[in-house]
Order: structure tokens, then sequence, then C-alpha cells
């Protein structure tokens, strides 16, 4: 999920440059993280890709081999704890598995934070004919579940209306 929100991340920044931007990134172990780090001196670990954009990068592993030991959507809520910010003002962009998008899902309304996830899915076709990434959402219509398809609808959909089934 790393090349998105670092697309995200640049557009933003050209676009709104006075908006803070702080990203959240995270993996198992040191080495399974996709991007180029370093260790600062008094930040601990540097993901040079956001620091050349100014974006503070904030990182977190499973083992603590780079970061804190914690799941990145922990060490979010910490930095939030830490950082509060307006609702109104704040807007969480997901890219990842779908357990950890789903957890985004969980704090975005227990904070009242709009919040945006990119849906992975396999597409066979790309545009709408085999139903292969199709995503079921929390509103129902009279005749059953609603879907919507990944590569038309999204992949990016409203955190609010994706029903996730883990």
């Amino acid at each position: 999920g790393m090349p998105p929100i670092l697309h995200l991340s640049h557009f933003l920044k050209q676009q709104y440059p006075h908006v803070r931007i702080t990203v959240f990134a995270g993996a198992k172990t040191f080495d399974a993280l996709p991007l180029r780090l370093r260790i600062g001196n008094k930040t601990g670990v540097v993901a040079e890709d956001f620091e050349q954009l100014g974006i503070q990068a904030c990182i977190s592993t499973d083992d603590g081999s780079a970061g804190p030991k914690a799941f990145v959507t922990e060490n979010f809520l910490n930095w939030f704890r830490q950082n509060p910010s307006d609702p109104a003002e704040t807007v969480i962009f997901a890219c990842g598995p779908e357990a950890m998008l789903a957890e985004c899902a969980v704090i975005a309304d227990k904070i009242h934070i709009p919040c945006q996830v990119s849906m992975e899915r396999a597409m066979a076709c790309g545009i709408g004919l085999c139903q292969s990434c199709a995503i079921e959402m929390k509103q129902e219509n009279p005749h059953g579940p609603l879907y919507k398809l990944c590569c038309q609808d999204g992949p990016v959909f409203d955190s609010r209306t994706v029903l996730f089934k883990l």
C-alpha cells in the first residue's frame, strides 16, 4: 500500500502546501518496509521518501525492529492522543491489508474523522463484467445486499460504507 500513499502525499503537498500531512507506515519487520529508511538523531527511524517531501512519517513494526513495536493502527492512535486534531480538518487515507483497513474504519468512527480506504481486489477484467472485485456495502436494498465494484466504483471508498468481513 505504500506507492499509492506516497503518490497521494506528493499530490496533497503540492495542492495544499500549508496542510499538515503525517504518514503512518507499518510492516511486520524492518526489512518488509518498502521505504528508504535511516536512523535519525532525535526522531528514530526516518523515511527518506517522505522526508524529501517535508512530510513526517511515523514508522512502526510488529516486531519492534523499526520504530515502536506496534501495529500501524496502534501507532496512529498513540500519536493522535498526543497530537489531537480537529475532526473537521482531518482525514484518514488508508491503504493496505483489509484487516488493517477495517481497524482504521473502527478508529475513524470512534474519533469522528472521515476515512477513505483503498480496497484491494483481484480485477480479472477491469471493466466490471466479471464481478470478481465486488465489495459488499453496509447499505442494503430491499432485494438483498448492495455491492460496488472495485474496478468501476473504487478502489477508494468511504470507510463508513464498506462492510468488512474478516
